[in-house]
């Protein structure tokens, strides 16, 4: 649509501007002004012998003569060389072509009014009287050659037309601006009000995918729970106690699309607590998670994005077998000018259990969504691999510095605090 009135406007306004009471009255104005102008110069020639008829039909003549030559070439001709695509020798020949049209018409409108005043209103005017002599002894390769005809005919009429001309162009090339800047901000308000349909659209589906993470979080939570309470463990209370911890932190700080690296750590240490809790052999379970310092507070990173790994390896890894399962974590980050993160789980697979595919989950096919949500392709690195005997993930994405988000939430309670 854009593309189209940008088009369409290049051609009408160019010489096709409103026709309004303002504009006809400037025309009416500047014309009368014209003709009161030519017909006192054409007086003051005519003083040797003066004719107030020939005066007049010569100052009729000439100012109807300027009037239509102004709308052929301002109305016609110009816009047709000027404002049509064309190659460089269609322009030049169509612009030749016009000049000799124009020439060959302004000679024969002339040549037609010396004649008529020869022969009606003898004796001339000297002014006349040697323009007729010019015409009428003229031979017809002498308009081609004859500087006086040449000067006589485009000087008379030519003079007058470049002052309107040069007006309509100014008011051409002014509205003609005025249009395409408009075009502009309509192009620009269309792509702004796109970008902000995009980020309403983005918006609405990371929402969606943190409330598909939640539920499939604590089902899992839960379920841990109730496996230690079905046991008699006591280890269930401190189980329980390290939930409330988590969800304080889901319910308070996953409704923004980022959070402080250091809360995103303390609650994956959390979790992966909760898991040993559960297991009987803990030390199944290597993690390498560094220590949540101040610093990291300083960095963002989207919230629940790692922890859908970390459940997919116990739940098709360690929980899915009776003996020898295991599950390795580690978390890599780098923090200096650009803060980067590099996160892999990896775990064993048994040969009962089916193991997530690429593609397959809601919480694989969600991660992937929001890093696609959140992320250029080309700035994040997700790496599956589903291997005979293990299952392996490698994350890479770039964490983002707290001053640059807008909205910080200061007022969201702080994370494990009292």
């Amino acid at each position: 649509m854009v593309s189209f009135l940008h088009k369409d406007a290049q051609r009408v306004i160019a010489f096709r501007r409103p026709i309004t009471w303002k504009r006809v009255l400037w025309h009416v104005i500047f014309w009368g002004l014209s003709c009161v102008l030519t017909l006192s110069q054409f007086r003051r020639a005519f003083a040797d012998q003066p004719n107030d008829e020939l005066l007049y039909v010569v100052n009729a003549h000439h100012f109807l003569t300027t009037l239509l030559s102004f709308g052929l070439l301002g109305y016609v001709l110009i816009p047709q060389i000027l404002y049509k695509p064309r190659s460089l020798v269609q322009h030049l020949l169509l612009t030749a072509g016009a000049l000799g049209g124009y020439y060959g018409l302004m000679c024969l409108n002339t040549y037609s009014l010396l004649r008529l005043a020869q022969a009606h209103y003898a004796p001339l005017p000297k002014y006349l009287a040697r323009r007729v002599d010019l015409f009428m002894q003229a031979r017809w390769y002498d308009y081609l050659i004859d500087p006086s005809i040449l000067f006589f005919v485009f000087g008379l009429f030519i003079s007058y037309i470049l002052i309107p001309l040069l007006i309509k162009a100014i008011r051409d090339g002014y509205a003609r601006n005025q249009a395409q800047l408009a075009i502009e901000k309509e192009r620009q308000q269309l792509e702004l009000n796109n970008v902000l349909l995009e980020k309403e659209n983005a918006t609405k589906d990371l929402q969606f995918l943190r409330q598909q993470i939640n539920p499939h979080f604590l089902l899992n939570a839960f379920n841990n729970i109730y496996a230690l309470i079905h046991r008699r463990d006591s280890r269930a209370a401190e189980t329980l106690a390290n939930l409330s911890t988590l969800m304080r932190y889901t319910l308070y700080r996953t409704s923004q699309e980022f959070v402080p690296l250091h809360d995103e750590l303390l609650f994956l240490q959390g979790y992966i607590d909760m898991e040993r809790i559960r297991h009987s052999q803990p030390e199944a379970v290597e993690c390498s998670l560094p220590e949540p310092t101040e610093p990291m507070r300083q960095w963002l990173i989207p919230p629940l994005l790692l922890v859908t790994f970390v459940e997919n390896a116990f739940k098709h890894g360690l929980n899915a077998v009776y003996e020898g399962g295991w599950v390795q974590i580690s978390l890599i980050t780098e923090l200096a000018d650009t803060g980067i993160l590099a996160f892999t789980v990896a775990n064993n697979k048994s040969e009962t259990s089916v193991s997530p595919t690429i593609d397959g989950g809601i919480g694989l096919t969600n991660v992937k969504r929001r890093l696609a949500l959140l992320y250029p392709e080309q700035n994040y690195e997700l790496v599956l691999q589903d291997q005979s005997e293990r299952y392996y993930v490698r994350l890479t994405i770039p964490l983002k510095r707290k001053s640059e988000t807008i909205a910080t939430h200061e007022y969201v309670p702080t994370l494990f605090t009292n």
